[in-house]
């Protein structure tokens, strides 16, 4: 029997896809007065705290092994620090709207891991076709014309690209560990706990950031690293573990269809981003290919004939 889904979770998907979406033009902002690694600290340590608050408001009680504190550290740092930074980095070379864009490969990416690190998600036809469509789609917003781009003065663009795309892996390889391996912690109390050792992890950096970078203070960096780690991180993570317990996981992997929307709308509205053609083919065949990846209808289609 399919699961009725509430209607204000449809309100509160694409709330949550804006939320998300707008994480993109925040670090371009931050970047203004905060280094990379700066921004990916601040942005965890804010949002721990925010996290930590609420699971104590909670009265969350959970008794943690040796084993789940060492996947939580592997999580906190695959899934949500080195990805931060990453993006963060990349961002000084490309739009925010470009990073959004490059994102949306995340669910091809989990199409791929699953089926290797995971027992019931195997290659369809139509998934690898799926996953094919969505790599030319990257190539697109990669606007490699030719091998000369890699000797040119844009190599540090496509350099930023691929580690946005890195960055997704990231994410994607710590959501499937998560599943296979945490099947028996909560949502919530993984995000909360995952964010925490992650930004203890990152102190270490941020100390030394500090104290050896040229920090430009300003408080339109500094309010939009405080936005980082109390919305894109914090509340989103909320709303994540809300929806995903009303409605599952299906209905919040829409999610990738809407997030790139939302980047592009705010890049546009409060940087003056523009996108090209190209940009425009290449996240149209990534989002084909999730649809194709993630359609209940192909996937009886592709079963059916395999």
């Amino acid at each position: 029997m399919s699961k009725t889904i509430p209607f204000n979770n449809f309100f509160l998907l694409v709330l949550l896809s804006a939320i998300w979406g707008s994480a993109f033009f925040a670090i371009k902002v931050g970047l203004d007065g905060f280094s990379p690694i700066s921004i990916a600290s601040l942005r965890l340590i804010i949002a721990s705290i925010f996290l930590l608050f609420f699971f104590y408001l909670q009265k969350k009680n959970f008794k943690f092994t040796k084993e789940t504190v060492f996947l939580l550290i592997i999580i906190g740092i695959i899934g949500n620090f080195i990805p931060f930074f990453l993006i963060s980095w990349a961002e000084q070379y490309i739009q925010s709207s470009t990073a959004g864009m490059l994102m949306a490969i995340g669910p091809i990416i989990t199409l791929v891991m699953s089926h290797f690190l995971t027992k019931n998600d195997r290659f369809t036809i139509i998934k690898f076709f799926s996953i094919i469509v969505g790599l030319i789609g990257v190539l697109f917003i990669f606007n490699i014309q030719s091998l000369d781009n890699f000797y040119s003065n844009n190599y540090i663009d496509l350099i930023a690209k691929f580690l946005v795309i890195l960055s997704a892996f990231g994410y994607m390889f710590s959501n499937i560990l998560a599943y296979e391996k945490l099947q028996n912690v909560d949502s919530f109390t993984i995000t909360t706990f995952a964010t925490t050792f992650a930004a203890i992890f990152s102190l270490p950096f941020f100390i030394i950031d500090i104290n050896y970078t040229e920090l430009s203070f300003n408080y339109n960096s500094l309010y939009a690293v405080i936005y980082l780690g109390i919305f894109p991180t914090a509340i989103a993570f909320q709303f994540r573990y809300y929806i995903t317990k009303t409605s599952g996981p299906v209905f919040l992997s829409y999610v990738a269809y809407l997030i790139p929307a939302f980047a592009v709308i705010w890049g546009y509205i409060i940087l003056s981003e523009s996108i090209g053609i190209n940009s425009f083919i290449g996240i149209s065949l990534i989002l084909i290919g999730v649809y194709l990846g993630q359609s209940k209808l192909v996937s009886k289609i592709s079963k059916k004939y395999v």
